[in-house]
């Protein structure tokens, strides 16, 4: 359970640390600044990944093992493979929203799914993509997040509860943490399984951090993420408007499981048996 002499149970207790220190620090530092509404979303996310920075940088053990995951690269035999799941994984954003669409339409109706889905006007998202608060964020999700959760989640906790646990019980445990920073818990969850499964076929860090890091970057309005929900203008109460997202949804429900078998049968040779 030991990463170096950092255990498993120490490091969840970091983070933890690191968030509830940055609650109250981002609320100061948004009301001595009383900035609006659309920087106060950014602030509240960016000291989060400041603080565990420096955690990361001041404890020399903890350190130590970064700069070893981050100086393995990809193997050639598999940049293909990690190239693919970079532009295939956007589809778990369509497959979560097609999850949803279903779920409202079968158990509410239509009403429900028109109401409970309808994202606001394009032209106001497009505005505020483009706008300080927007750009700042999409860097933050496409640069600075990918790197730390990956390091954090991959890199130290799947490492060290894999030594404990097997590789099966740490995907999950970890997936689950790591779902439980982020707003949607099931897709942050496949996300994560995603990236445990680049990791175990890479071998290294580097297979999953681009993977995060362009479907942070597609999710950005201007790019897949205006898609991400049908125009509001179209019958989103009749189930054929979401007909790409249940694609995906089915898409999702085949590619996952076969993926995560063959990551368990066919990891990179340094990863540890699934079990």
């Amino acid at each position: 359970m030991r990463t170096g002499t950092a255990s498993g149970v120490q490091i969840v207790f970091l983070s933890f640390a690191v968030l509830l220190l940055a609650v109250p620090l981002s609320t100061y530092v948004v009301g001595h600044l009383q900035s609006p509404t659309a920087e106060e979303a950014f602030i509240r996310r960016f000291i989060p990944f400041v603080l565990g920075a420096i955690a990361l940088l001041s404890f020399p053990t903890l350190r130590r093992t970064v700069i070893s995951e981050l100086s393995r690269p990809i193997p050639k035999e598999r940049r293909a493979e990690v190239a693919l799941l970079g532009v295939a994984k956007i589809s778990l954003a369509f497959a979560y929203v097609g999850a949803l669409a279903l779920w409202y339409w079968t158990t509410e109706g239509s009403a429900a799914l028109e109401q409970s889905l309808r994202s606001p006007p394009r032209d106001q998202q497009m505005t505020q993509a483009f706008v300080a608060p927007g750009l700042l964020m999409v860097v933050l999700g496409a640069i600075v997040a990918p790197i730390l959760e990956e390091i954090l989640f991959r890199g130290l906790l799947y490492r060290a509860w894999a030594k404990r646990w097997g590789a099966f019980a740490s995907a999950v445990f970890t997936s689950a943490l790591f779902a439980s920073y982020h707003p949607f818990f099931l897709s942050a969850f496949l996300g994560g399984i995603v990236y445990v499964c680049l990791v175990r076929r890479t071998g290294t860090l580097w297979g999953s951090i681009p993977v995060h890091a362009i479907f942070n970057l597609l999710l950005w309005y201007p790019l897949s993420g205006q898609f991400v929900l049908p125009d509001p203008g179209k019958a989103l109460g009749d189930l054929s408007t979401w007909g790409f997202h249940l694609a995906c949804l089915l898409f999702a429900f085949v590619a996952l499981p076969l993926y995560v078998l063959l990551a368990a049968r066919r990891p990179y040779e340094s990863e540890p048996e699934l079990g």
